[in-house]
């Protein structure tokens, strides 16, 4: 099974909202993702993008690149969003498109948290809008609990 039907299938049985909305991941690699959701499963009375969808689409984004690294790296361990904070910038039109990506890879910053039996601190900036433009930046910390 490939890397990404392995992570959609994993994202919809482990939240089943993702399912709902249509969220799929479309590229992974170590250090980046991409998913995307339809504007027809996501959409407002206003023919724009719903808040929630677009809040959803962001956390499931950073949850599955800190998750997919963990697993590449075979680290057990349990991945929580800590803290988020999201601007949206503009109407939402369009399938929705998010992207986020490492700084550097993480995993010695981590193994320093984990060595001091503490949960690792992860802070993602995780960019939502459509194939064109941007319309959210997602702001998050995740917490990453070794097992």
């Amino acid at each position: 099974m490939s890397e990404i039907r392995y992570w959609n299938q994993r994202i919809h049985n482990e939240i089943p909202a993702t399912e709902m909305l249509g969220i799929e991941i479309v590229e992974l690699s170590p250090l980046a993702i991409n998913v995307t959701a339809p504007l027809v499963k996501n959409i407002n009375g206003h023919q724009t993008a719903f808040a929630g969808s677009i809040y959803t689409l962001g956390i499931t984004t950073g949850w599955t690149l800190i998750s997919s690294l963990l697993r590449k790296e075979n680290i057990s361990a349990s991945v929580v969003a800590g803290k988020a904070e999201i601007q949206y910038r503009k109407p939402l039109t369009g399938d929705l498109v998010s992207h986020c990506q490492f700084d550097q890879h993480p995993l010695s910053i981590w193994s320093e948290a984990w060595n001091k039996q503490r949960s690792a601190r992860q802070n993602l900036s995780i960019e939502i809008g459509n194939k064109t433009e941007s319309a959210a930046v997602l702001s998050a910390t995740f917490y990453i609990k070794r097992l």
